[in-house]
């Protein structure tokens, strides 16, 4: 029976196939069966990424990871609506193996990315993994134990890797069978099938995947009889993969061009393979740069910016850059300045500038991420502010602040949210009183209201608010009121001072969300 229902839902996809457009717009080979809600997958993934940052060796060069995000994201773009931001790993690992958890969170091995041929063929495994995440195939096995046996697994080795019982290699290879979802091969069919559309619509010719497949038959050949590449676990026969992707592609044809990303391949693999060679996480430059030529007119600007004169300050930036154009301080002053003028986009290029100098200062990933998210490049912002999560230690403000950024940026704080009266009456279609958007002098209340986000109403009682009046005076920080399960609630009572009025969330000391309105005379 089971087989009979196999073969039927693979010849629907071949007659799906059959009639798409060339780019694979009508084709969807995935049952629709959502056995988990987006928000439960979105935590399992961020639960399971956690546990992973502690346990297995990662690559955090921005670099590699910057190329590997953008490729991916150049996929999910063509993916259709997703509940998820997608976000890319690498783990240090010369076997070949790519996974990815609910959530959008995909991991590739540093040696998948090291053995791919060209952009081509990396494109064809990433989105193979990503058509397991569209195909929601781990929800769809949720109700088994694979997730849960996989953060035991984590838990586990990230405990022995803290107490130096197994060194970083040594826990990427035990946990390599524990990470590895045993995909039926159902699944295994779909997310190659969905690989070959998601690489067409991208602009990429399936023969990629093709390729790589070819790759992994010279690993099983060449591999001992008991050692089987980590990728072909539970997967069906690469030949029978390599004929679905051929077949599939004498009716999937790329029509549009992709933008040209061989060069930041060579270069990824080349950041890549220097940092698996020195056992480092991430590149690290040497300082080749005279302070003694640019700490004078950074000390200057410094102090022109102080006084209230950013144009004199850019112009003694300008000439210590000339002195000194290899020292990342100095775009990165610049970066400062510009983000403060509003001038987001030169801001932006000023903060990359230093990055590419300088990849590993905090400082200056966590101003490149709130850039970004000025400039409403959320997923931008939350790459960069994972980054400087990364290399703040452990401790201070600065690891908190980027922690909070991200998840912020992961996952949504507020469902929604808004002013009202403060008014118990028939009107009140809040939790607040009746909404309103402006206010008077001789009104009683002024009240805000907010339902949180399902992620955050584990820390409902945590949050605290405090009002901004139109003079800047702040109000000490309170507790707001629950008046339902998920939402707060703060009042501020008459009389009102006229101008705008500023409502600011708070939890754990910083403010992560701010609101405005406007109170008149």
């Amino acid at each position: 029976m089971a087989a009979r229902a196999l073969f039927l839902s693979l010849a629907a996809a071949l007659c799906a196939a059959a009639c798409v457009q060339s780019d694979g717009q009508r084709f969807d080979p995935i049952p629709g069966h959502q056995r988990m809600s987006a928000d439960r997958q979105r935590e399992l993934g961020w639960d399971f990424d956690r546990q992973a940052q502690k346990a297995l060796p990662f690559v955090h060069d921005v670099l590699v990871l910057e190329f590997v995000d953008d490729l991916g994201q150049l996929l999910v773009e063509r993916l259709g609506e997703q509940p998820f931001d997608y976000r890319f790993r690498v783990i240090v690992n010369p076997e070949l193996n790519a996974f990815a958890v609910p959530g959008g969170v995909v991991y590739f091995h540093s040696g998948t990315l090291l053995t791919a041929g060209d952009v081509e063929e990396l494109a064809g495994v990433m989105a193979h993994e990503l058509g397991h995440v569209k195909g929601e195939h781990e929800a769809r096995m949720a109700q088994e134990t694979a997730i849960p046996s996989l953060l035991a697994s984590l838990a586990g080795i990230a405990a022995s890797a803290a107490t130096r019982s197994a060194a970083p290699m040594i826990a990427a290879q035990g946990a390599n069978v524990a990470l590895q979802l045993q995909y039926t091969r159902q699944y295994e069919d779909e997310a190659d099938r969905l690989a070959t559309v998601f690489t067409t619509r991208a602009g990429y010719s399936p023969e990629g995947l093709v390729r790589f497949f070819e790759r992994i038959k010279l690993e099983e050949e060449r591999s001992p009889k008991d050692s089987v590449p980590p990728y072909l676990y539970s997967h069906p026969g690469v030949d029978q993969r390599i004929d679905v992707v051929k077949g599939l592609m004498k009716d999937l044809h790329p029509v549009a061009k992709p933008p040209d990303l061989a060069e930041r391949f060579r270069e990824m693999q080349g950041r890549l393979a220097w940092c698996v060679a020195n056992q480092r996480t991430s590149w690290s430059p040497v300082e080749d740069f005279d302070r003694a030529a640019t700490d004078p007119l950074l000390d200057a600007a410094a102090k022109q910016r102080a006084a209230g004169h950013p144009g004199d300050a850019l112009e003694l930036l300008e000439r210590a850059e000339q002195a000194g154009p290899e020292d990342p301080r100095v775009p990165f002053a610049r970066g400062e300045i510009l983000e403060a003028q509003g001038r987001l986009d030169d801001a932006i290029a000023a903060y990359r500038r230093a990055v590419t100098l300088d990849p590993n200062q905090a400082m200056v990933l966590f101003a490149l991420g709130r850039a970004y998210k000025a400039a409403g490049q959320r997923h931008k912002s939350v790459f960069f502010f994972e980054q400087a999560s990364w290399r703040a230690g452990e401790k201070g403000p600065l690891r908190a602040q980027a922690d909070s950024e991200v998840e912020r940026g992961i996952f949504p704080l507020l469902e929604e949210s808004g002013f009202a009266d403060g008014a118990a009456s028939g009107e009140a279609v809040t939790v607040a009183g009746a909404p309103r958007t402006e206010f008077a002098a001789g009104d009683p209340h002024l009240a805000w209201w907010a339902k949180l986000g399902p992620h955050w109403t584990k820390y409902s009682e945590y949050f605290q608010v405090r009002w901004v009046d139109p003079s800047g005076a702040v109000s000490e920080a309170e507790s707001p009121e629950h008046p339902k399960r998920a939402h707060l609630a703060a009042l501020r009572d008459g009389p009102l001072a006229p101008g705008t009025w500023r409502v600011q969330l708070v939890l754990s000391k910083l403010v992560v969300h701010e609101a405005r309105v406007v109170v008149k005379p």
